[in-house]
């Protein structure tokens, strides 16, 4: 879980300077007269737009990560509750029953958080292929 997270952080990373790229690509299409005003603008709302679908992918994904940690730290006071409750005696074992029943709530709960990254890094691909793609139309690939 630690590897999939400085994975998807490396990932933010390399989009981020991607985004930068394309800021300061933007920065020196200005300079030039050669664009037609409108072309400009339709990179200018292209950029703006990657920037806006990228900042909320990476802020989804922030979340997705804070709530996972959040459930791994339940999960570990839960199996240590579990393990409390099967050295105690016989009148623990419901205690014990009920422990292991919310563990297996928070592994769902841990599924649907590891989708939900999933999802958000789908969502940060998709806009980065919008964003290429927009780009490609009015004559402006990013820097490879």
């Amino acid at each position: 879980q630690a590897q999939h997270r400085r994975d998807l952080e490396a990932e933010l990373r390399d989009l981020s300077s991607q985004v930068a790229a394309l800021g300061r690509s933007l920065a020196a299409e200005r300079g030039r007269s050669l664009m037609e005003g409108g072309a400009l603008r339709a990179l200018e709302i292209a950029v703006g737009g990657a920037k806006a679908r990228v900042g909320g992918a990476c802020r989804a994904l922030d979340r997705a990560k804070e709530r996972l940690r959040l459930q791994q730290e339940a999960g570990q006071v839960l199996w240590a509750e579990l393990e409390a409750a099967r050295a105690a005696k016989l009148g623990a074992e419901l205690r014990a029953r009920e422990a292991e029943s919310q563990c297996r709530a928070r592994g769902a709960e841990l599924e649907r958080l590891r989708q939900a990254v999933q999802a958000a890094q789908r969502s940060r691909r998709r806009a980065e292929q919008e964003h290429d793609q927009v780009a490609a139309k009015v004559g402006h690939a990013p820097p490879p």
